[in-house]
């Protein structure tokens, strides 16, 4: 009886298992089909999101709006820069080409340095050549879009952000090229001796926090079209206009540039070098130079730079520059500061917080350059000061919960927490940088935050908000490290920040340039900085940072006198004593171009101004009212050119095609696709996941079959 109860129940569990078991492989079958499903979803995804490779060099394959492939307009970029005293004029023409047989309309996103004065459009079809106007935003779109739907030919550069401009080119006839031509004004940037002009290339694609909005609640009239890979959010509302679509790596590079600089330099040159670019160089006489590519073009994949440093004996100590238009002068004035004496100042004790930007797109050189300066920097602390690190991706993670002292113990363990670090995720900066700025003061060190990052996000203005509210009596220098850093927010924030701005574009520059910064903030030469003129003068910046070694002062005025004259007197606390210097009005050299320098300038203040709380509608009227007297581009005027003849025959369908850009460093950019949301296409990772989920799930599928089953074999 026992027994038979013993068999019974062996039954009754070989039932059981045998049920557990198929219910097993049934759930291993479904998800094997779920699998190749998605395998097969994701592979098809990621193949039409890639441009094609074999259509011959020089075509882009984008999709239509039935998913069929074809060719997309092209642009060729010219660059011509004319360098003179402390500005240059820049010349910039677009050549968009289009290879098919349909009319086109091309949308193109590119970048300008942020203090560019764009002042000047033209759009050449063949042998005619058409002005732009300056108008009110909204209407120079209206105008655009009223010649597109005539089957005029038409352009319009619009103003994204100061460093991100869109230009959109109406009927672009098949096989035909049309032209359009900008013009900006900017100043050299100057530091320890030594000129720069950079010129960008590249977008580091934008990491977009905020919650999606609706198209109603997130746009306004002039921003209801974007092309952008990225959907509107409560943070961000024009996302859709500042992400344009970007080349996958591995299908070559797009968007070919020439640049070609005449340099007036004006005195003898110890050194002229392009630190990211080959560069041919021919000397004329009078100090004047030809810069071209050695390569003849390059991809706009990394930022253009060219310095120069005077020979010994020829660099300036003081210069001043103006233009007179209209009956009224404009100045640009700058003066540098006095190198050391040689007396050593007590060192300060500091508190200095490290921030490091570890999000997706710092993968591979960029986040190695952060880490070496990063760990660069912690060498240089010494007893008596403080620090913390904080690495902010999708989240944000302190090492300490507050600046702590240094010691032995402390820096071996941010040695080892830097050394750790790893790229991945998003750019959520706010939560870092509300960590940073958020602790008390404790004791009477210099309170500094030193921010490495490549600046890629799309919510700026609250940002520099932030900074501004809670900066207190801290300074904030920012490090912009990869091939095409967001320059615009990085000079913005250091601004804001009362410190400076650090661009790193190659790794074996990280040592000279992280020992120069540290040097720098370790003691300012100059504060408390003020500049009286002889009379009434509208001049920019209002409010003069402090100035470390090297630096000097520059602003542009406007002179309520035409014929004013005297000293213009700088002063200031060097060491702790009263310094002055004087430089005569009657010294300036004639320069075109001044007077656009200070209406952009004067724009950025009122631009400033809203940030921090001005009534919108006030500053919307008078940036309009600056920016058509001069003739400029802005956040509420554009350039736009019209044909007045319509070319497209009637009734035609015009496609339109968001061109696309390149990643920075391409071809070496497929850091940029991995662990990105919403900062750059993920076609590749797509890719791979896909065939990787196919292979698995025939891999399993052959495991399910049953012993004996016949096997499908070849084609």
């Amino acid at each position: 009886m026992e027994q038979g109860g013993r068999a019974a129940a062996a039954a009754v569990n070989g039932r059981a298992w045998r049920e557990i078991g198929r219910l097993l492989l049934e759930s291993a079958a479904a998800g094997t089909i779920v699998s190749l499903v998605l395998g097969l979803a994701v592979f098809i995804v990621a193949t039409q999101a890639h441009a094609a490779g074999g259509v011959g060099q020089g075509t882009l394959l984008l999709r239509d709006a039935g998913g069929t492939g074809v060719a997309a307009p092209l642009v060729f970029t010219d660059v011509h820069m004319d360098v003179s005293g402390m500005t240059a004029r820049v010349r910039v023409v677009q050549r968009f080409v289009n290879p098919t047989t349909d009319w086109r309309e091309g949308v193109y996103v590119f970048p300008l340095p942020d203090k560019a004065a764009v002042d000047h459009l033209d759009m050449r079809i063949g042998d005619r050549m058409i002005q732009g106007q300056i108008k009110e935003r909204g209407e120079a779109k209206r105008t655009y879009e009223a010649a597109r739907a005539d089957g005029r030919k038409a352009s319009l550069v619009e103003q994204e952000r100061p460093n991100l401009f869109t230009t959109s080119v109406a009927h672009i006839g098949p096989d035909e090229e049309i032209a359009v031509a900008i013009e900006y004004q900017q100043t050299l940037a100057y530091d320890a001796g030594t000129f720069a002009l950079r010129f960008p290339l590249a977008i580091t694609p934008r990491y977009i926090p905020g919650t999606p909005q609706s198209a109603a609640d997130a746009k306004d009239a002039t921003a209801a079209d974007g092309t952008g890979t990225a959907v509107p959010t409560d943070a961000v509302p024009d996302a859709d206009r500042i992400t344009p679509p970007v080349v996958v790596p591995g299908t070559g590079a797009v968007n070919p540039v020439a640049i070609e600089i005449d340099l007036d330099a004006g005195f003898p040159l110890a050194r002229l070098a392009s630190p990211y670019h080959a560069i041919h160089i021919d000397e004329a006489p009078d100090h004047r130079y030809r810069i071209t590519l050695a390569d003849g073009v390059v991809p706009a994949a990394r930022d253009f730079e060219l310095v120069w440093t005077p020979d010994v004996g020829s660099a300036p100590a003081a210069a001043l520059m103006t233009e007179v238009r209209d009956g009224r002068k404009f100045a640009l004035l700058m003066v540098l500061p006095p190198a050391a004496d040689g007396t050593t100042a007590p060192r300060t004790p500091r508190e200095v917080t490290y921030i490091i930007d570890t999000s997706g797109s710092m993968e591979g050189e960029s986040i190695k350059q952060a880490k070496e300066a990063l760990l660069l920097a912690l060498d240089r602390l010494q007893a008596g000061d403080a620090f913390n690190v904080i690495e902010f991706n999708s989240v944000t993670r302190p090492l300490y919960s507050a600046p702590v002292p240094v010691d032995g113990a402390t820096l071996e363990a941010a040695r080892r927490f830097v050394t750790a670090l790893r790229a991945d995720g998003g750019t959520e900066m706010l939560p870092a940088l509300k960590a940073a700025l958020g602790t008390e003061r404790t004791g009477t060190a210099m309170r500094q935050v030193v921010f490495l990052t490549d600046g890629a996000v799309g919510n700026e203005t609250e940002l520099l908000r932030l900074i501004e509210a809670r900066l207190g009596d801290r300074r904030l220098f920012t490090i912009g490290i990869g091939a095409a850093p967001n320059a615009y927010f990085l000079k913005k924030a250091a601004e804001a920040g009362r410190g400076t701005f650090t661009f790193i574009g190659d790794v074996r520059e990280v040592k000279a340039k992280m020992a120069a910064l540290i040097r720098k903030i370790e003691n300012p030469v100059l504060t408390d900085i003020d500049v009286v003129w002889p009379g009434g003068v509208t001049a920019y910046p209002g409010k003069l940072p402090d100035l470390y070694a090297g630096e000097p002062v520059i602003l542009t005025a406007e002179l309520q006198n035409a014929k004013l004259a005297g000293d213009v007197t700088l002063a200031g606390m060097r060491a702790g004593k009263p310094w002055t210097a004087k430089l005569g009005l009657a010294t300036g050299a004639g320069a075109p171009g001044v007077g656009v320098l200070w209406a952009r300038d004067k724009i950025e203040a009122l631009m400033d101004a809203k940030r921090n709380g001005a009534p919108a509608d006030e500053i919307r009227r008078d940036v309009v009212a600056v920016a058509l007297e001069h003739h400029l581009v802005s956040a509420y005027t554009s350039l736009v050119a019209v044909d007045v003849t319509p070319a497209a025959p009637a009734g035609v369908d015009l496609l339109r095609s968001a061109l696309p850009t390149n990643l920075p460093g391409a071809p070496h950019a497929d850091a940029y696709i991995t662990g990105l949301p919403q900062t750059a296409t993920p076609a590749p990772l797509m890719f791979w996941l896909g065939a990787i989920a196919l292979l698995l799930a025939t891999a399993l599928w052959g495991g399910l079959q049953p012993a004996g089953s016949p096997r499908r074999t070849g084609a």
